[in-house]
């Protein structure tokens, strides 16, 4: 009975000695000074166009076309969630590392990853969605199927193409001169944005063909471009996936 209580006295010890040990290496204030850090290098990358208080009114923004992303509203463009959700840290990262082409949105690939994080930490401090709400509808893992790129896949894709697209993105032989004038907020802005030129082989979410597939699958939010996620069936968003990758010139490599 007492080598039994003397046991547990020892395992009683070791625990209080282990919580002792993280108070002792624990910060508390190190959430202040993430967001700090966070803060640092929010000044020195991306005030100057999304501006002091994040609300995308930087000194740059006024020669800007595409206006800079207002991060108090929470609502952005290009991720991984369902229409409607927040993004996801990993979301945010990625057009930080890949920049938005076509745009004026630049890629910070050579930013190390420790200060993409402390920069995300800041921006989701400027919405108060963050506080209120989690990423949701988030797709799994993307696998391209082996028949994209196909010539029955692109042929499929084709007319699909017709059907759902062309009206607003063109033809191979000739772009419509499609404009939409965005509100944020509820509130018109001077914030235009056109209908990706496949053309020119780039989309502004990126350059890979899950790209492509994302944009169909999860939309642009806050644009025009909806979610074909319940409006076609995930071969068919392929097969238009493989259309728009042979309109771009390109294979799916």
């Amino acid at each position: 009975m007492n080598k039994a209580l003397s046991l547990s006295q020892r395992s009683f010890i070791a625990c209080l000695q282990a919580v002792f040990l993280l108070l002792l290496i624990s910060d508390p204030s190190s959430a202040e000074d993430r967001f700090y850090e966070g803060k640092k290098v929010y000044k020195k990358y991306c005030m100057g166009c999304h501006g002091e208080k994040g609300d995308g009114k930087g000194i740059a923004a006024k020669n800007l076309l595409i206006k800079p992303r207002d991060f108090t509203l929470g609502v952005f463009k290009f991720k991984s969630t369902r229409q409607g959700s927040i993004p996801t840290d990993d979301d945010l990262k990625k057009v930080i590392s890949s920049g938005l082409q076509t745009s004026s949105m630049p890629n910070f690939r050579l930013m190390p990853d420790n200060e993409k994080e402390k920069v995300v930490a800041y921006i989701k401090s400027l919405s108060e969605r963050w506080k209120k709400e989690q990423p949701e509808g988030k797709l799994s893992e993307i696998k391209v199927p082996d028949f994209v790129g196909t010539a029955v896949s692109i042929k499929k894709g084709e007319e699909l193409y017709t059907a759902k697209c062309q009206m607003c993105h063109g033809t191979k032989e000739s772009r419509l001169d499609v404009r939409f004038f965005l509100k944020w907020n509820a509130e018109e802005c001077q914030d235009i944005t056109r209908p990706a030129d496949f053309k020119y082989g780039v989309i502004k979410r990126g350059p890979k063909v899950e790209d492509i597939y994302l944009s169909i699958t999860a939309g642009v939010e806050g644009t025009p471009m909806l979610s074909f996620a319940n409006l076609l069936s995930d071969n068919d968003r392929w097969h238009l996936t493989s259309y728009v990758l042979n309109f771009m010139g390109k294979d799916r490599r």
